[in-house]
């Protein structure tokens, strides 16, 4: 175990390494002040070495991009959504070849957020301290016990991962969880793609269309004067402030201004946005997609809910696995969505069909 502050241990670790087949990963980050996720800590294991890579430090990081955007190395990673974000934004793509333990663990009876330290104790016997989880990881020199908690991150994941891997081949759920893995990486989240990021905005979805309509110009402007300053979004203008300005049938610059608390935002940024709400003319295009969604019926979305919960507890699994409400009514009014592909219409399709059958 060691940590790689300097260009020619990092290469050497890398000429180590280049050749498994298999590496554990995990990353430390901070975003408390930024826009951006801060890349601060990138650890590796295999199943003899294990580096945390001080990302802070004076050191080219292409050859580490190189060995993690290997497709013929699996990365073995718990919970990587965020991991795959930073990813992203340093290299403007996603490795391929994943597999997220706490994805496949979900498929083995365990909570679809299953923590990465109760499946250590759960599968190996192996007790961690997770106390470190909120600390400031840009900070230098890193402590002792950072560092520790670094190293535990990936110490036992390959080890975790078999052991995971033994379960799923014995219930043939192997091909279902690569899937799983697969469509993660080829989905757009957080930062890849900010375009329906305005959706998260509390209190939006309450808003008649021509208000929808003046937010979701506001919320849109806040994220890209965020990006550009590199700050969190909130701290230019916070949800509530776009429900008010959206709200408002007469806005003026001034009543803008009044509105907005942030200091962040500078005399030319108010009169910006008051000439955008002022004279963007409205398009309803994304609004009227929603409106144009085929109506279901409340019976059949319970029959559709009640062969799941049935389904789920023969799988011995979480039933949020097999199908959100989302997806649900999405297979009953357009035969689209999760229901429709992959291992989830192999198992269910038919059944799917004759329940809504039934209900008509």
């Amino acid at each position: 175990m060691y940590l790689i502050e300097e260009q020619e241990s990092l290469d050497h670790f890398l000429n180590d390494i280049k050749n498994e087949e298999c590496i554990a990963v995990d990353t430390e980050f901070t975003r408390v002040n930024t826009y951006y996720p801060k890349l601060c800590l990138l650890q590796i294991a295999t199943p003899s070495l294990i580096a945390c890579i001080d990302c802070l430090s004076e050191i080219n990081l292409n050859g580490l991009w190189e060995i993690i955007f290997d497709k013929k190395i699996e990365k073995v990673m718990h919970s990587c959504s965020q991991d795959i974000e930073i990813f992203f934004l340093n290299n403007g793509g996603i490795p391929e070849n994943i597999f997220d333990t706490q994805i496949a663990a979900a498929f083995i009876g365990y909570s679809s957020q299953v923590g990465f330290k109760e499946l250590l104790e759960q599968e190996l016997s192996v007790k961690i301290d997770k106390s470190q989880t909120r600390s400031d990881w840009s900070k230098r020199p890193l402590a002792k016990e950072q560092l520790e908690y670094a190293f535990d991150d990936v110490e036992d994941l390959i080890e975790l991962a078999d052991s995971i891997k033994e379960k799923l081949i014995s219930l043939n759920r192997n091909e279902w969880v690569f899937e799983e893995c697969y469509n993660l990486i080829h989905m757009k989240m957080g930062l890849m793609d900010t375009s329906e990021i305005w959706k998260k905005t509390k209190g939006i979805r309450k808003l008649r269309k021509t208000q929808l309509h003046q937010a979701i110009l506001v919320s849109k402007w806040r994220e890209e004067k965020a990006a550009k300053k590199d700050i969190p979004r909130k701290w230019l203008i916070d949800d509530h402030e776009i429900i008010s300005i959206s709200k408002n049938e007469n806005l003026s610059k001034d009543t803008i201004k009044q509105m907005i608390s942030s200091k962040r935002i500078s005399e030319n940024e108010i009169t910006e946005l008051h000439h955008l709400l002022r004279d963007t003319k409205e398009d309803f295009s994304e609004l009227n997609e929603r409106s144009k969604k085929k109506k279901i019926k409340d019976d059949d979305l319970k029959a559709v809910s009640i062969y799941l919960e049935s389904k789920s507890a023969e799988l011995e699994i979480n039933k949020d696995i097999l199908a959100s409400k989302k997806d649900m009514i999405k297979f009953i009014a357009e035969r689209k969505g999760k229901l429709s592909r992959g291992w989830r219409e192999k198992l269910m399709r038919d059944d799917l069909e004759k329940v809504l059958n039934e209900s008509l």
